[in-house]
């Protein structure tokens, strides 16, 4: 794996990480202030938030276990689900390679060679995604973000 690319999924994390504590700290003139990010709104248990395109969600014989949509400006939301997937790791990440470009997304970024996740990020003019699939038990599961602004 490339410095480049060790980068970008570091900061990829970090992200995720400081909109999950729902606190980003922001310095300034030496003090600190507290900046409490949105709210996510979660859908019920085993159901897509309305917004989440069920296109992007390619195992038709998918579960559900999570979906929450977050509102950070009047143009930028963010749109997450997760499901438990019977296929592999490696079938996913080829049906997503695949799916993607025909579908209009411009593939900008993968990542196959983590021992723990694979992942993809594509974008589609102003809209982004990423998608990461992980092992789970003896199946998969797959995080996908959609981002609009």
């Amino acid at each position: 794996m490339d410095k480049k690319t060790v980068i970008l999924w570091s900061a990829v994390a970090v992200a995720i990480i400081c909109c999950s504590a729902g606190v980003i700290w922001n310095i300034t003139k030496g003090s600190k202030k507290v900046v409490v990010a949105p709210t996510p709104v979660f859908a019920p248990q085993g159901q897509l938030v309305p917004q989440f395109p069920t296109n992007l969600i390619l195992d038709s014989n998918a579960a559900i276990s999570g979906s929450y949509a977050i509102n950070y400006s009047s143009i930028t939301n963010q749109y997450t689900a997760e499901y438990d997937s019977s296929s592999t790791m490696p079938t996913l990440y080829n049906d997503y390679q695949s799916y993607l470009p025909k579908n209009g997304w411009n593939v900008t970024g993968s990542l196959t060679t983590h021992p723990t996740f694979d992942a993809i990020a594509a974008s589609q003019g102003h809209n982004q995604l990423q998608v990461v699939i992980s092992p789970y038990n003896k199946e998969s599961q797959v995080t996908i973000t959609y981002a609009t602004e």
